[in-house]
């Protein structure tokens, strides 16, 4: 018959049964399992109690107080295994098995109290109506399983209070809270114990360890603390990797974490003064100069960490010391110090190890400057001597090609046959000569000095000629002049820009197959800033690849599908140094097996050239 405690006590197990339930799907948090296996076991204690409150026969009524012995005894115990996990650490699997063990064995002996009456000497009705409530005699084992329980009641207080003092203000009252609450089910077991109290004419403690379940769920839940747990100090010091000290005021160690001990060299450092530790007496000197016992300081006063040197088992180690002291009273006397010892070995390594590499680097810096100046010097040296001899060849060369036109002109009376090899001769000097003009050109423009000269110079002559002397040297090829609109004069350096000619027209001759023409065309272009001159060499050769177009007039570079055809590289690079010269620019519009179409564009207006010599000139 469904009474108004058992309707209580049922309820109130529904709720906790989805507390547990709720618990265990939150995210994994220390003593998850003893606190859902803690929830359990008091809905089992109060199942059995609401069962024994509607059950009308006195027989009955003692068979389901012997039932609940499996959660009286398991609840305590859970609960301070779940405090202990959740403010020190997780314990091992094992001792909550010890537990469940000693819970199943309380239970079987209460299960067969008729044969020994260990539990219950004596069970009687407290009055005569129908399923009135039991008044239970209790036998000796009886009162052994409360102090057992009271044990672990205990615990949960000395756990809970030693919380109290190492949380940080934000969690102190949370763990007042579970202090005031724990209280209730310990006030509440021992009245029925001990004196007469009673809810309905039953035992309370199992109501008030289900109210104590909720209210404690809802001061977790409230500061999610499911999600953001209180880490006691014990467990935080032996997370951190570096040693960590406490020091009193006579520099006697009250406290080290696992790396500290293990750095000390000695067993039991916790009660010794720092001085003796075996692996810390080098510490102890350097704690004295910080100094780690004067005065208490205001914030941001703190010496800075200190270098240390370690022998650890015979290899150096390198730390930085800091300390914080601990005063009373939020910066009153100051009663102590915190050593805190950073590890920085790897470190003073790797720097050693940069400095040296550093140092290497200098040494080498140094060498690679000095054989740099070495080098220019072997270079100005070269290009002295290849100037002296480019002007030392070109004599000897004049003097050869003026006999070879003698001859030729003997020879168109006299031999005949011989003209051609005269012609021969001929062009193989000017490919002397212009090789050897384009070394002084190139050497010229390495020079720092270097300015151009202004001269007024009459373009279409200056076109004509050079045409006509690169068709002299490549016979059979024709080259097609288109001087429409060519301006009459243009103001630059003579010799350069016959230069940049030659070389446009020297490498669409090279580079297009015999039979096909190279197109010679100049003409004035407007612009916002005057009239400018662009000067087109075209002709029907190999082409540029795509990638390369780019990088043509790259000093000493050669397109890949050049072949075996001669060439130094240094020839566009050239135009391109001369135009930058005459403030002016040179490109390319190419297709590969099409041919390709360099354009020269310079300004026509003299206040356009580079005035300071090659300061304008692009980077090489």
């Amino acid at each position: 018959m469904m009474t108004l405690p058992s309707f209580l006590l049922l309820a109130a197990v529904m709720a906790t049964l989805w507390i547990a339930a709720r618990s265990w799907t939150l995210p994994a948090f220390p003593g998850r399992t003893d606190f859902v296996l803690m929830q359990l076991s008091a809905a089992w204690w109060s199942t059995a109690v609401a069962v024994e409150s509607m059950v009308p026969a006195p027989a009955d009524k003692l068979f389901w107080a012997e039932m609940a012995w499996m959660g009286i005894v398991c609840t305590p115990s859970l609960w301070a295994f779940f405090l202990w996990s959740y403010t020190r650490g997780e314990l091992p699997a094992r001792w909550r098995l010890v537990l469940v063990t000693i819970g199943l064995a309380t239970w079987a002996v209460a299960l067969t109290n008729d044969a020994h009456h260990l539990f219950y000497t004596a069970v009687r009705p407290i009055n005569s109506e129908p399923g009135a409530a039991l008044v239970y005699s209790h036998g000796l084992l009886f009162y052994a399983v409360t102090i057992y329980i009271y044990a672990f009641m205990v615990m949960s207080i000395v756990v809970t209070a030693s919380g109290i003092h190492r949380a940080t203000p934000a969690y102190r009252t949370h763990y007042l809270g579970f202090l005031v609450v724990m209280a209730v089910p310990w006030a509440a077991n021992a009245g029925y114990v001990f004196g007469t109290l009673t809810l309905f004419d039953l035992d309370p403690t199992a109501f008030s360890f289900l109210l104590m379940d909720g209210v404690f769920y809802w001061l977790i839940t409230r500061r999610r603390l499911f999600d953001l747990l209180p880490v006691a100090r014990d467990a935080l010091l032996d997370a951190v990797p570096d040693p960590v000290l406490v020091l009193d005021g006579d520099g006697t160690v009250v406290e080290a974490n696992p790396a500290a001990q293990a750095l000390a060299g000695a067993p039991a450092a916790i009660g010794r003064r720092l001085a003796d530790l075996p692996g810390l007496s080098a510490l102890s000197a350097t704690a004295d100069a910080m100094p780690i016992w004067g005065p208490a300081k205001g914030p941001g006063s703190l010496p800075g960490p200190v270098p240390l040197t370690l022998d650890c088992d015979g290899a150096l180690r390198s730390f930085e010391v800091t300390r914080v002291p601990l005063a009373v009273g939020g910066g009153g006397r100051e009663v102590g110090c915190l050593l805190m010892l950073r590890d920085v070995t790897h470190r003073r390594r790797a720097e050693a190890r940069l400095e040296d590499t550093v140092r290497r680097l200098d040494l080498a810096r140094l060498e690679a400057e000095e054989r740099l100046v070495a080098e220019q010097e072997a270079k100005r040296a070269l290009n002295g001597f290849l100037s002296m001899a480019a002007h030392e060849f070109k004599t000897p060369l004049a003097i050869i090609d003026g006999a070879a036109q003698l001859l030729l002109m003997d020879a168109e009376v006299k031999a005949p046959g011989m003209l051609p090899r005269l012609e021969k001769i001929r062009r193989a000097v000017r490919r002397q000569i212009n090789i050897l003009e384009t070394c002084l050109a190139d050497d010229r423009l390495n020079d720092p000095a270097f300015a151009l000269r202004r001269d007024r110079l009459a373009l279409p002559a200056l076109l004509r000629a050079a045409a006509s002397a690169q068709g002299d040297a490549a016979p059979g090829r024709r080259i097609e002049l288109d001087l429409d609109g060519c301006p009459h004069w243009v103001v630059g350096d003579g010799p350069m820009l016959e230069l940049c000619v030659h070389n446009l027209l020297n490498n669409a001759l090279k580079y297009s197959p015999s039979g096909t023409p190279v197109g010679l065309r100049a003409r004035e272009e407007a612009a916002a800033d005057g009239p400018w001159l662009a000067l087109s060499v075209a002709d029907q050769g190999i082409g540029i690849p795509d990638s390369e177009r780019n990088r043509v007039f790259d000093r000493f570079f050669r397109a890949s599908n050049t072949g075996t055809a001669a060439g130094s590289g240094v020839g566009l690079n050239m135009v391109r140094r001369i135009a930058a010269l005459h403030g002016g620019t040179v490109t390319v519009d190419s297709r590969l097996g099409e041919g390709s179409i360099f354009t020269l564009r310079i300004p026509l207006s003299q206040e356009t050239l580079c005035k300071d010599g090659m300061a304008e000139m692009p980077a090489e």
